[in-house]
């Protein structure tokens, strides 16, 4: 039999498998697997390396195997043929590129889950391809697309992940960003030596993704501690791009929070220094550590609040500044610090900082005051007079926007200043009222059973399930007493910061 009908025969029987029980699959489409990688380290395909119509003979929605094999190795053979790593027919409009995104459009994620390691390099190399030619969006929808398709949850972190969202930066297309940025990731890519109650079938219907997207699946290169911060930091600039202030400085108070034992990284200062000027454009005000979204006191200690605060005190001055509600001495904090936000690269926040102060003044007074005048009001905002004609349009603006609950009501004498009168939450039509606290209900509802699913499975994971407790009343303990992980995983998270003692 000819390599060429061998292969065919193969794919064939995985074919007529799908009616298979899930153990018997799972045992084929291993077999399966090691088979190809079997004839990729004997160069057994080197034969078909250069033959374009050889994948004609594969549909990759149904013979994803195959296809990412024979592709992978068309791919290695341009490269070795070529000084440049990344030449014309892999980058975008290019023969085998025009493939790969076939194959990431529609591949089978039940198939691909035997074979992540190859998967990966292929996501990894569409992303860097586009880099190189100067198209990320191109990369960024293809790795996009492709990790929803195999784990739609993104439940697991991996390296994929950063990837995406590096794209996006680049190439500016931030939305493109948001279906994997909204989802909750709740695990890392696991080791070996999970729990003997775990399903080891891979094919099999999992309640959560880590059970398959694991740390020998190959879906994940090693991440290291580093990509994490870097992860919500650059998931954090995205929300700030589309002005969701809210889901940004959840983002950074994530980088933010994270534990450190004597300091903290250049990409957690960062964070912080960010996360200062968006909780101005959110709140109005320099958010502390008890107010934030994500993490409790207790994660940040004292002394990293200190360092924080040591270095990013311009920030922090202007913070307090914008606080007291002085423009004029706000405006003189920006320009005594303008190489500061450059250096930083945060010149665009402070600009909307800037931009933001009318506003969040305005909301702030509605707290004192019932009512006030535009002529009152413009004294209150501005330190120098300014006509209400400048003020009028710009609070008509917040209050269509719902920004400020507020009713401006026209005077008949158009002599007299207008009149703005305030009004609270609880004189709010009670119907839209309601129905806004409904829609916010809905997600977080949904929110809650994403965290449910996934925490049974990190209670398994950490020896915490029900069946464990139960083994623990009958006497069935560990063996080991020293044994610090009793299932043998690990987070797959390496600690390898960059301190800010590395600095000097």
């Amino acid at each position: 039999m000819t390599l060429l009908s061998d292969i065919i025969s193969a794919s064939a029987h995985l074919h007529s498998s799908n009616h298979l029980p899930s153990d018997e699959y799972d045992c084929r489409i291993r077999e399966l697997v090691e088979y190809w990688r079997r004839l990729q380290t004997t160069k057994a395909l080197e034969s078909f390396a250069n033959d374009e119509s050889f994948l004609d003979r594969f549909d990759p929605a149904i013979d994803s195997i195959p296809f990412l094999f024979v592709l992978r190795v068309q791919i290695q053979k341009v490269q070795e043929l070529n000084a440049d790593l990344f030449p014309a027919d892999i980058r975008p409009s290019g023969k085998l590129w025009t493939r790969a995104a076939q194959f990431l459009a529609s591949f089978d994620g039940v198939q691909v889950r035997y074979a992540g390691r190859e998967w990966r390099l292929l996501v990894e190399l569409v992303g860097q391809a586009s880099q190189a030619a100067s198209t990320p969006l191109l990369g960024a929808t293809l790795v996009k697309n492709a990790m929803l398709r195999l784990d739609p949850s993104c439940a697991v972190f991996t390296s994929s992940h950063l990837l995406l969202v590096r794209l996006c930066l680049q190439a500016k297309a931030y939305s493109c960003a948001l279906p994997v940025l909204n989802k909750q990731i709740c695990h890392f890519p696991i080791s070996l030596g999970r729990p003997s109650s775990e399903p080891s079938v891979l094919c099999a219907d999992h309640g959560s993704s880590v059970s398959f997207m694991t740390e020998a699946s190959g879906v994940s290169s090693k991440i290291s501690y580093r990509d994490y911060l870097q992860y919500f930091l650059y998931g954090g600039m995205v929300y700030m791009a589309l002005k969701e202030w809210r889901k940004a400085l959840h983002f950074l108070g994530i980088v933010i929070s994270m534990p450190s034992t004597s300091s903290v990284s250049l990409i957690m200062v960062e964070a912080y220094k960010k996360w200062v000027l968006v909780g101005l454009l959110e709140k109005g005000k320099l958010i502390y550590f008890r107010e934030q979204l994500c993490p409790p006191p207790s994660i940040t200690t004292p002394h990293v609040v200190k360092v924080y605060q040591s270095l990013a005190r311009p920030y922090i001055i202007l913070a307090h500044t914008f606080e007291r509600g002085d423009l004029k001495k706000l405006n003189a904090e920006i320009d005594a610090a303008m190489g500061v936000w450059s250096a930083d690269k945060n010149l665009g926040l402070v600009a909307q900082v800037v931009a933001v102060f009318f506003s969040q003044t305005v909301i702030k007074l509605g707290k004192t005051f019932a009512a006030l005048t535009m002529a009152d009001l413009s004294k209150q905002v501005f330190p120098s007079p300014v006509c209400a004609e400048v003020t009028g349009p710009a609070v008509s603006s917040l209050i269509m926007s719902r920004a400020l609950n507020a009713t401006l009501v026209q005077t008949k004498d158009h002599a007299e200043s207008s009149m703005l009168r305030f009004s609270s939450i609880h004189s709010l039509p009670r119907l839209s009222h309601e129905l806004d606290l409904q829609s916010q209900l809905k997600q977080e509802m949904k929110l809650m059973e994403t965290l449910l699913i996934n925490l049974g499975e990190t209670n398994d994971n950490l020896g915490l399930s029900d069946e464990y407790v139960d083994s623990l009343h009958k006497g069935q303990i560990w063996s080991g007493s020293s044994e610090v992980n009793p299932t043998g995983g690990e987070t797959g998270l390496e600690m390898d910061e960059d301190l800010m003692g590395d600095m000097s």
